[in-house]
C-alpha cells in the first residue's frame, strides 16, 4: 500500500507511538484522524500537522476507546472529513502500576478494557467499515514483546497483549484485500513506562520510537504481510516472526 492520499485512524494519537506514526504518515502524504482522550494534546498535534497546508490533513476526535460510541465516531469522522478510511491503528494502551495481588482498586480491569477489549472493538469496527467500502485496507494493532513472552512486572498487561497477538493472527483469512497485523516492541520511551523507567533500564536499552514506527510502516506498506507480528528489540531490531500457519479446519 502506498500511503500517499490514504486515510488513517490512530488511537492513542496524541503521544508516543501514535503521535510519531501520525507525523510519519502525514510526512508521506497521508491524512489522519487523531483519536485520543487527551483533548489538549490531540488538538495541539492536529494544529501542528495542519500548519502551512492549504487543506487540512489532520482532524482530532476525542475518544475514550472503552466507549463504543467514541470509537464509532472515529470512523464517522474519517468518512465526513476524508471520504473513508484505509488504515486503522489500534494503539491506545496503559499498564498496571502495582502488583496484581496488591491491586484492590480494580485498575487491572481497566488495563484489560483498554489494552484488549478496545482493540477487539477497534478491529471489529475497522473490518466492518473496510468491508463496506470494498477497497481493502490494513489494520495494525499495537501489541508488545510482553505479548510474546511472560512479563512478571506487568502480568495483566502481558495477558492483554497476548490476546492482541492472538486476535491479530486469527484475522488473517478475511479476504477482500483486508490485512491485520501487529507490532510487538520491547520497552520504548513512551508514557507507558512512566514510573518504572529506571527499573526497566536495569534490564537493558530502550527501543527507539522511530524504529517502532519503521515497523508500523513495514506492516502498512508491504502488502505481503497479513496476520503477522513485527517484533522490535534493541538487540535485533525489527523481525517479523511466526508467519501465520493455515487456520485449523476444526469446526466449533
Amino acid at each position: 500500500m502506498h500511503v500517499e492520499n490514504k486515510v488513517a485512524i490512530i488511537t492513542g494519537a496524541s503521544s508516543g507511538f501514535g503521535k510519531a506514526l501520525a507525523e510519519r504518515l502525514v510526512g508521506k502524504g497521508a491524512k489522519v484522524i487523531l483519536a485520543d482522550i487527551d483533548v489538549k494534546a490531540g488538538e495541539r498535534l492536529a494544529n501542528e500537522l495542519n500548519y502551512g497546508k492549504e487543506d487540512k490533513v489532520a482532524y482530532f476526535v476525542q475518544c475514550d476507546v472503552t466507549n463504543y460510541e467514541h470509537q464509532a465516531n472515529m470512523f464517522k469522522a474519517a468518512r465526513t472529513h476524508f471520504g473513508g478510511v484505509d488504515i486503522v491503528i489500534n494503539n491506545a494502551g496503559i499498564a498496571e502500576r502495582t502488583p496484581l495481588w496488591e491491586d484492590d482498586t480494580g485498575f487491572w480491569k481497566k488495563v484489560i478494557d483498554i489494552d484488549l477489549t478496545a482493540v477487539v472493538e477497534g478491529t471489529r469496527l475497522g473490518i466492518q467499515v473496510l468491508r463496506e467500502q470494498g477497497r481493502g485496507g490494513v489494520i495494525v494493532n499495537t501489541a508488545s514483546l510482553a505479548g510474546l513472552y511472560p512479563q512478571p512486572l506487568t502480568p495483566v498487561y502481558s495477558a492483554a497483549k497476548f490476546g492482541v497477538i492472538g486476535l491479530t493472527r486469527s484475522c488473517k483469512e478475511l479476504g477482500g484485500g483486508i490485512r491485520v497485523n501487529a507490532v510487538a516492541p520491547s520497552f520504548s520511551e513512551t508514557k507507558i513506562i512512566e514510573g518504572i523507567k529506571e527499573l526497566i533500564l536495569t534490564m537493558g536499552r530502550l527501543v527507539p520510537v522511530e524504529q517502532v514506527i519503521d515497523a508500523f510502516m513495514l506492516l502498512i506498506e508491504d502488502d505481503s504481510y497479513n496476520g503477522d507480528v513485527a517484533r522490535i528489540t534493541p538487540q535485533y531490531g525489527i523481525s517479523v516472526i511466526g508467519r501465520t500457519p493455515k487456520p485449523s479446519k476444526a469446526k466449533l
